[in-house]
């Protein structure tokens, strides 16, 4: 059975699960939509893990922690701006994590949570849906550029504004999961094939300056 972990009395720290499954892994997949903490990913990535993260750009999410990691080789962030990516899911080489966490100090360690840990044991078919719904918020996503980062840093500055979705939509361009509204999956030919192209360009420029910095 998975074991369910809320920060609480017993000291069930979220963090601990998450840190050790981390270190274990070769591959990270992550969903939050509100991230203030990326150490343990950078540290991660430059141990050798591959680790795609997705995240919401809005008030909560912190612009310094998404351009501490922006740079990294192994690391591919993508995002949403809209309030209803709410899933936090994380997923590791033969376990996940899904229930009410986000990459935050709160999430992690002081906010009451419930987040529950599956195992390929006893969890095999659950991980296997919860790798389904990430690939496809993952595939919808934008990837998180240079570009939409600083407008993003920008417009963090601004959060005295009523709307910040409508603010941060505004500025990097609305993302929205697939199941919000039926006519964004409707994508064009063009926009396929522009939106795969600036994927490959800016997923792999940091593998390629890597291997460039090397030689």
């Amino acid at each position: 059975m998975g074991r369910v972990f809320s920060n609480g009395p017993s000291k069930d720290f979220v963090i601990n699960p998450f840190t050790k499954l981390a270190s274990e892994a070769t591959q990270i997949f992550i969903a939050a939509p509100y991230v203030t903490r990326t150490d343990h990913l950078l540290q991660a990535a430059r141990s050798g893990k591959r680790v795609d993260l997705l995240v919401g750009l809005n008030a909560a999410t912190s612009p310094a922690a998404l351009a501490a990691v922006q740079h990294e080789p192994n690391i591919r962030v993508r995002y949403y701006t809209h309030r209803r990516f709410h899933a936090k899911i994380y997923l590791f080489d033969a376990a996940a994590m899904v229930g009410s966490s986000n990459l935050t100090d709160g999430g992690l360690q002081s906010n009451r949570e419930a987040t529950i840990l599956l195992d390929d044991s006893e969890g095999s078919e659950a991980i296997g849906e919860l790798r389904a719904v990430f690939a496809e918020l993952w595939e919808y996503a934008p990837v998180l550029t240079d570009d939409a980062l600083k407008r993003f840093t920008d417009a963090h500055k601004k959060f005295t504004v009523a709307d910040v979705d409508e603010l941060i939509g505004g500025v990097v361009g609305k993302a929205e999961p697939p199941n919000i509204n039926v006519a964004s999956q409707k994508k064009t030919a063009e926009r396929i094939f522009l939106e795969s192209l600036r994927r490959q360009v800016y997923e792999y420029r940091n593998a390629f300056t890597e291997v460039l910095r090397l030689l």
